[in-house]
């Protein structure tokens, strides 16, 4: 084999072996289905007394543990809820903030679930808790307000109300904060922080989307679950603390959900970040009941105010806007103040936002998020389809080349850089570029990873059926078989993938190992691909089976190409001889040589 051989070869290795690791995950978590049982039925008798709590201690530290709240003068707790569209805001005097969002309709999820404290809630340490004692001044269908006391004598006066406007969202809550220095001392501090809540993720193998993000004067970024992991030269960090210049808002995230707190001020000011993880008590999924080996997170994070400097007397109030909903690109781009940055498509960010348009824009045509897919699939064929066109036609054409290819390295087997030489002057006598077949590729290869991108954390998708598939953002099992589960359309996916490729020119430079490689290529993807999003599947299957159509139409109405040598460019025509008549300075040859005649005048 030559050196892209062995490339591919060790590649295709290391993938298979990455994905035999995962394999044998999901196979001890079947053989551990027969324990799960035995544990249910062992939970189940009286004996037992149930687990109250749903929040453990941080993992790795005690630094990051949620200390127990502070004795304060009781006050019973008051609660107000707020409702608008399908989401539900439950306020509560503990914390003086959103104890949870529930979201109806589609989305049934219940954020802040496994919160610390209610979102809102000021802490005067980064990890600690509101320690303030809030009461319930007033109340309306449109919002609530709190007032509590600090020990430090800082009244603390938290207005939340219902976003409207243009850029107003039923997922979108304003919330002013108010703090009057009633002491006689001056009052500074930079240790103020507003918790932004505690995201956790609906399954567990979903815990891989959590995290934090932030954005500093325009420039977001984030960190998900891996950032809290035991690197190889490194422990494993305890929290994350940073200090910016223009903390514009932070917050953090799961896989379809998110919390943003946004400062809503004309000028931007520094702030801190803190966020860190704790350990649930609970697994997410009933079925890891027990099992020690399975961990399940809530990642929190807080926002820091502004430098408070307060004179005896005096009131700052600071504005802000808190989004609890789902992860829409569409929906954060139009409340605005660049929320739509914090969804983290990756690389091919803007290729990824087009894709997002174009789909949604389908939706509403087609009112089918299914649908929405495969249009948006044609509609990305239809698009490269002249470049596939003139693709295949340069591999029907160095097809044809195989003959000739093979006498040159029958004949040149001993000096491969003539024969290489050689290689590339054939090409040029026939004028067959080799990079043209590859040019389709490379077009799509940003176009899969830009829709990769959308349909992982499209929110629109989920819980969206269409056929058999009863969620468009899960993968479309149907059933199990000895233990291992089954997914049609990734099956399919492999199959359609397989009939391209018999129909697909091979290049006659393809020698029968990399032939093998090409034939292992669709079991290889559907290997990797077997537990992907229901809707990724439906596009790759929808694109193979587009494919397939798109080779049978050029096969009937697209002349077979001729193995014809190119035109070569006409030599330059040599310029005529010019006569001496029209030369300027006459023939010097023909000129004779002698005295010449003395100038008058001397």
């Amino acid at each position: 084999m030559d050196r892209k051989s062995w490339i591919i070869v060790t590649l295709c290795v290391a993938l298979m072996g990455v994905n035999w690791h995962y394999m044998q995950e999901n196979q001890k978590l079947a053989q551990t289905e027969a324990a799960r049982k035995k544990q249910e039925e062992i939970a189940k008798k009286p004996a037992e007394t149930p687990t109250a709590p749903t929040v453990a201690a941080p993992a790795n530290s005690a630094t990051s543990a949620v200390p127990a709240a502070p004795v304060t003068a009781a006050l019973p707790e008051e609660t107000h809820s707020l409702k608008v569209g399908t989401v539900t805001f439950e306020l509560t005097s503990k914390g003086g903030g959103i104890a949870r969002a529930i979201l109806a309709g589609t989305d049934q999820v219940t954020l802040n679930k496994n919160g610390a404290e209610a979102i809102g809630a000021l802490r005067r340490e980064a990890s600690g808790m509101d320690a303030t004692s809030y009461k319930l001044t007033a109340k309306s269908d449109k919002g609530a307000t709190f007032e509590g006391t600090t020990a430090e004598g800082i009244v603390v006066t938290k207005a939340y109300s219902l976003s409207e406007g243009a850029e107003g969202d039923e997922h979108l809550i304003d919330l002013k904060i108010t703090l009057k220095n009633t002491g006689t001392a001056q009052h500074r501090s930079e240790e103020y922080y507003l918790y932004a809540g505690a995201a956790s993720a609906l399954k567990h193998d979903e815990g891989r989307y959590d995290g934090f993000f932030w954005n500093n004067a325009g420039d977001t970024d984030h960190e998900l679950s891996n950032y809290f992991g035991k690197g190889v030269f490194s422990d494993a960090p305890d929290e994350y603390r940073h200090s910016f210049n223009a903390l514009r808002y932070a917050g953090v995230m799961s896989r379809f959900y998110t919390h943003i707190i946004t400062r809503m001020a004309e000028k931007d000011a520094s702030g801190k970040l803190w966020a860190d993880r704790r350990k649930l008590a609970q697994p997410l999924d009933a079925a890891n009941a027990g099992k020690a080996e399975i961990e399940d997170f809530a990642y929190d994070a807080v926002m820091g105010l502004p430098v408070v400097d307060l004179a005896p007397g005096a009131t700052v109030t600071e504005s802000y806007q808190i989004y609890l909903g789902p992860k829409e690109y569409d929906r954060l781009s139009k409340i605005g103040h660049q929320r739509s940055y914090a969804m983290f498509y990756g690389y091919f960010k803007i290729v990824s936002i087009a894709l997002s348009k174009v789909m949604r824009w389908m939706h509403n045509i087609s009112g089918s998020w299914g649908l929405a897919v495969i249009l948006l699939t044609i509609f990305v064929r239809l698009c490269l389809w002249p470049i596939h066109a003139k693709s295949t036609m340069t591999m029907k054409r160095m097809g044809l080349l195989g003959p000739l290819m093979k006498e040159l390295q029958v004949k040149y087997k001993d000096n491969p850089q003539q024969q290489q030489m050689e290689t590339m002057k054939l090409y040029k006598e026939y004028g067959v570029n080799p990079l043209g077949g590859c040019l389709p590729l490379f077009l799509q290869f940003p176009i899969f990873i830009g829709l990769y991108s959308v349909l992982e954390v499209a929110a629109e998708l989920r819980g969206q059926s269409f056929w058999w598939v009863r969620d468009l953002a899960a993968a479309d099992t149907q059933g199990y078989f000895m233990g291992f589960p089954v997914n049609p359309l990734p099956i399919i996916m492999g199959l359609t993938m397989v009939a391209q490729m018999k129909l697909t020119p091979q290049p006659a430079t393809v020698d029968k190992t990399q032939q093998r490689i090409f034939m292992l290529m669709p079991l290889f993807f559907l290997w990797i691909s077997y537990d992907f999003a229901a809707a990724l599947a439906l596009y790759w299957s929808t694109q193979n089976i587009f494919s397939v159509f798109q080779t049978w139409v050029m096969k009937l109405y697209m002349p077979e190409p001729k193995l014809e040598k190119a035109a070569l460019k006409p030599a330059a025509k040599a310029a005529p001889a010019q006569s001496s008549f029209f030369n300027a300075g006459g023939d010097q040859k023909d000129k004779k040589k002698g005295p010449k005649p003395p100038r008058l005048g001397g």
